[in-house]
Formats: structure tokens, sequence, C-alpha cells
């Protein structure tokens, strides 16, 4: 199993919850103190520090896993940025290239890296984190909205060209869940809990294990008849 965005926040739950489920984990992420961490805790998790943004770090990211594993079953890709605040004139062609090359291009790049080695094994499960915000609007997310719905859109895809290699990919699409990332532009989240907690159905904000439970069930033989699937997870925001 190959994690990423493993050094904080829905990376680092997921990951800690498929290694205790039992899944031979490897973790990246940026910051080695803490991926470090990750492989004092309990289950089998080999730690592989990254930067996405690289090239070639998706292929040495699936060739590390065969290398510890000898086989990779699921990708589970958690790692991104966020802007807010963003009034679209004022984006420059660097901003939203750089929104578009971490949060799209490498979820492009670690899904064809995978396939190529669970292609030949006709089986594999695939999961993209993909955000409420590639379905409903919110002011000042152009690129970030853009670059979430071109990952969604890219799990259909791939789903079809892949399904009859048995090999499935899906969406975890999360809600507002206390990470890091909340606090990227408002470092005043905390004072906005409460009232982003009202406009939510089950009057709560999500945290990192909300998402570890439906990402073992994409990546896991429990949602075998799943493809091209977004697995919304956000306390009912989006149903209103």
């Amino acid at each position: 199993m190959l994690v990423t965005g493993a050094t904080s926040g829905i990376g680092q739950a997921i990951a800690r919850r498929c290694a205790v489920e039992g899944a031979h984990v490897l973790a990246t992420g940026r910051n080695k103190d803490r991926l470090a961490e990750l492989t004092r805790e309990p289950g089998s998790v080999t730690a592989f520090p990254a930067d996405l943004t690289a090239r070639d770090a998706a292929d040495e990211c699936v060739a590390a896993a065969m290398s510890s594993y000898g086989q990779l079953d699921g990708l589970l890709h958690a790692a991104g940025i966020v802007r807010r605040k963003e009034d679209p004139r004022e984006t420059t062609d660097d901003q939203w290239a750089h929104m578009l090359r971490v949060n799209l291009d490498a979820s492009f790049r670690l899904a064809r890296a995978c396939l190529r080695v669970m292609a030949p094994r006709r089986s594999g499960s695939i999961v993209l984190v993909g955000s409420q915000l590639a379905h409903v609007a919110a002011p000042g997310y152009a690129s970030y909205c853009a670059s979430k719905g071109g990952t969604e859109a890219l799990v259909r895809a791939l789903a079809v060209d892949f399904g009859p290699s048995g090999i499935r990919v899906n969406s975890l699409t999360p809600g507002v869940v206390h990470t890091p990332l909340a606090y990227v532009d408002r470092p005043d989240f905390d004072d906005l809990i409460e009232a982003t907690a009202a406009r939510i159905p089950l009057r709560r904000i999500g945290q990192p294990e909300d998402m570890a439970g439906p990402a073992v069930f994409l990546l896991s033989d429990e949602s075998s008849w799943m493809t091209g699937q977004s697995l919304v997870v956000d306390g009912g925001y989006t149903i209103q």
C-alpha cells in the first residue's frame, strides 16, 4: 500500500489505520521526522521521503513500494495544497500552474506509475483524495476547485480505462476537516469552527480519523464492485 501526504492530517490518519488493519504501508511525505514517527507506531510502515512535485517522484515511490513489498495493491493519494481568498483576476500563471502541478499532475503521475505495475496483475485499488469543492463552489477557491474537479474527472476516466483490467479507481471526497491545511490563508480557523459546523447537517467539522474508515473501505475488497465513484464524506454539507 502506498500512502502519500502521510506526514499529517488525512494522509497520516489513513496510513495509521491501514497499518493497524494489517496492510504493509509505504508512507511518503516531505517531513522525514514525521515519517519516522509513523514507523515506530503499530503495524508495518516503511518511510520514503518524497516531494511529489518532482517529475520522477511518482515512479520512485512505486519502485520503493515494489522493492519493499514485492507488489503494490493500493494507492491512497492524499498529498495536496490549497489557496483561499483568491481573486482570479489577480491569480498569476505561476500560481495557477503550481496548484495544478501539485493537486492534479501529481495525481496523474502517481496513478500512471501504479497502473503500470497493477495492470499486469489485473488487480489493484487507486484512491485519489478529492474535495467537496469539486462538487460545490465557494468564493476565493478558483484554482483549487479546478484542480480537484480535474482530479475527480481523472478518477472517472481511469476507472473506465482500467476496469476491464480489474483495477478500481475511486475518489475519497472530504468536506471541512481539522488538519493543518484548514489554517492555510486563515490562521483564525479556530474562531471559525463553530460557525462552520453550524452549516453542516451533522453539526461538526470532520477529523482526520473520519476519513480513515471510508478510505479502508475503498482500498479493500469490501468495495469490490465500486469504481469511478466519489465517496463524499462531509457531514452532509453538499446535500443541502
